[in-house]
């Protein structure tokens, strides 16, 4: 199909010089009574090799414009014959016409061009044969010169072969690179296509007066339904009006009631001097993002703190400890020495904490077999809570680390002991099942329940209502089960059909089995 592609244009060049060609050929010899051109030895066979020359090139033009594939070897024997047939002129027809070897000449290196280059320099061969046997048989008292002219033709014969192979491969090897270039320019096109659609923020280009040429489907989402073509929403091209004017973002929220996405925030960037390319991003997304980047920054902070805290809270805990052990120690001093202790252990705990954030361990997924495994948590934990477990569900497996699950669990079921009136005769429940294609663990107590404006910042970190807290146990949480791919809710419990909250229930949904 390549060489379809790359022989089509020069086929047809060479089928107009053929046809070319042969009206001259015939024009010489309508006209041949006042031209004397070629001066025919033959005059009987000559018009019959003129018509079979003209039929050849009537062929090679057809044959161009045929929309069928053109290959090397199919231009072989053509070319070849038309070759044989100008020598045939030259050797038999019209011997004193010494131009049809220049006309040879012309024709092999079209010919040349549309053959390998074995084939072309068979053609020159064959040429340079032709013209040096009609020198040596009509050759006359001047055979010296006529050598001479004809061994410059044969020469030029193998010249022009090898220059224009030459530039054939050059052409060649820069079209194969041009069709590189192309298809990687496709391919990088359509990679920005697929990369630009599924970006979350939404992206929508339009031209100076406001028209989109083009938008994602982040973008639509955000300000409706719009296509290519039409015109952005009024707020939006106000906006674009004063920043084109003035060059300045302007992040203050755009309302558009009509949309599902509601407030959204834009900025502009300039691709040239007719388009501009709009970033839509909804306003929630931008303050989840802002707060994240907060918490993030909070946590590195804190963590530096702690690490700093850590060296004088030891000597604080320990100069506590040696003073305790002292035998002259009053009874009330005995008491502020406990309570430095315990106030040091909790802080101790604090940090712990706050450092396990900012060092967690990479997390080893392995699969879990849910049940066995509870049961054996269920041990440890009513062993040393002496608060009873009941575990309700089928055979579940997961893919979770167990370390973590064993931190998550207990950090869980510790809070309902702690502030959900867990006791022997009000046991935690832990309830396996499947929802929504996921394994799902539910932990629930009977306790009162965490009141809607506390659940607006549960897993957040350093919040707590305890003043025992340290407002880190949840959030912990959270990010471990988000590193293993897994999602914590929460929701009050309805244990009464006229729906009134009793108890909490904190809901695990473990990532897809695959």
């Amino acid at each position: 199909m390549n060489n379809y592609v790359e022989l089509k244009p020069l086929s047809r060049l060479y089928a107009y010089f053929s046809m070319g060609l042969g009206i001259v050929f015939l024009g010489f010899y309508f006209f041949e009574e006042q031209l004397k051109w070629w001066q025919s030895t033959s005059p009987k066979l000559l018009p019959i090799i003129l018509t079979a020359y003209m039929a050849l090139a009537v062929t090679n033009l057809i044959r161009a414009y045929r929309d069928v594939p053109a290959t090397y070897e199919s231009y072989q024997i053509t070319l070849l014959t038309e070759v044989l047939l100008i020598g045939f002129l030259l050797l038999y027809i019209a011997p004193q016409q010494w131009d049809l070897a220049l006309i040879m000449l012309l024709n092999v290196g079209l010919a040349s061009s549309l053959v390998k280059q074995r084939h072309g320099y068979f053609l020159a061969a064959m040429a340079t044969i032709l013209v040096l046997s009609h020198t040596w048989v009509h050759g006359d008292n001047r055979v010296t010169d006529q050598l001479l002219s004809s061994t410059l033709v044969s020469v030029l014969f193998f010249l022009e072969v090898f220059v224009i192979q030459g530039l054939k491969n050059r052409l060649r090897e820069a079209q194969s690179e041009a069709k590189a270039s192309q298809s990687q320019l496709l391919s990088v096109a359509r990679i920005n296509d697929v990369i630009i659609e599924r970006m979350q923020t939404g992206v929508c280009l339009v031209n100076e007066s406001g028209r989109i040429l083009r938008i994602n489907r982040a973008a639509v989402e955000r300000i409706g339904e719009y296509t290519a073509g039409e015109q952005i929403p009024p707020a939006i091209e106000e906006r674009l009006r004063f920043w084109m004017q003035y060059q300045l973002q302007n992040h203050d929220t755009i309302e558009l009631s009509d949309t599902a996405a509601g407030s959204i925030i834009v900025n502009f960037a300039n691709i040239d001097s007719h388009s501009v390319l709009i970033f839509i991003e909804d306003k929630d997304t931008v303050t989840r993002r802002a707060h994240q980047f907060k918490l993030s920054s909070m946590g590195r902070m804190a963590a530096s703190i702690a690490h700093e805290i850590r060296n004088p809270l030891n000597a604080v805990s320990h100069a506590a400890q040696l003073l305790q052990e002292s035998p002259d120690l009053q009874q009330d001093d005995t008491e502020l020495c406990n309570i430095i202790l315990k106030q040091s252990s909790r802080m101790e705990q604090i940090i712990q904490n706050v450092l396990q954030i900012s060092r967690r361990k990479t997390t080893s997924l392995q699969w879990i077999k849910l049940d066995n495994w509870l049961e054996n948590f269920k041990t440890e934990f009513e062993q040393q809570h002496k608060v009873p477990l009941d575990i309700d569900g089928g055979d579940l497996d997961i893919r979770f680390d167990p370390s973590q699950l064993h931190q998550v669990l207990w950090n869980l079921c510790h809070n309902s002991v702690a502030y959900g009136h867990a006791a022997a005769n009000a046991p935690i429940l832990l309830k396996i099942d499947e929802h929504s294609g996921h394994s799902r663990l539910r932990i629930m107590d009977n306790g009162p329940g965490i009141s809607p404006k506390e659940q607006e910042f549960l897993f957040e970190p350093f919040h707590t209502t305890s003043a025992q807290g340290t407002g880190l146990g949840l959030y912990i949480v959270k990010e471990l089960c988000e590193a293993n791919q897994a999602k914590i809710h929460y929701r009050n419990r309805h244990a009464k059909k006229d729906g009134a909250d009793k108890g909490a229930c904190f809901e695990i949904l473990f990532a897809q089995s695959s």
